[in-house]
């Protein structure tokens, strides 16, 4: 093959390869990362529903890509929880039974944890 062509052929290849119809342009923006919203809680504000054995700590709610809403529980230590089944199942965050109160009139069962998951719940959209 001569210089010639062979300079035709890879100026058909670069062309072919840099454009065309399936070619999409590059966002212009960064995706944004999901906006996590907290707020705090404590065994002081929601009294004897408090199901948790830490006294305070924060709940946290944010959408997961597919639009669930991950609630969790972050206590003092910094250590994150997750509150829903959402939380559970994405496999990021600490199991909540470490922390979690037994319910004092029926003590293999736990304390009713729905008040911190309405809680969290209220931070997401």
């Amino acid at each position: 093959m001569n210089w010639k062509k062979y300079g035709v052929v890879c100026g058909l290849l670069l062309a072919v390869g840099c454009g065309g119809e399936n070619s999409q342009p590059a966002p212009s923006v960064a995706p944004v990362a999901p906006q996590v919203k907290n707020a705090p809680v404590s065994e002081e504000q929601l009294k004897d529903q408090w199901p948790l054995t830490v006294s305070s700590g924060r709940v946290s709610c944010v959408l997961n890509s597919g639009g669930g809403k991950v609630v969790t529980f972050i206590s003092l230590d910094g250590k994150e929880y997750s509150l829903n089944g959402t939380a559970s199942g994405s496999g990021k965050f600490l199991p909540i039974e470490g922390i979690w109160k037994p319910d004092p009139t029926n003590p293999p069962a736990k304390k009713n944890i729905g008040v911190l998951i309405d809680e969290g719940l209220k931070l997401c959209p």
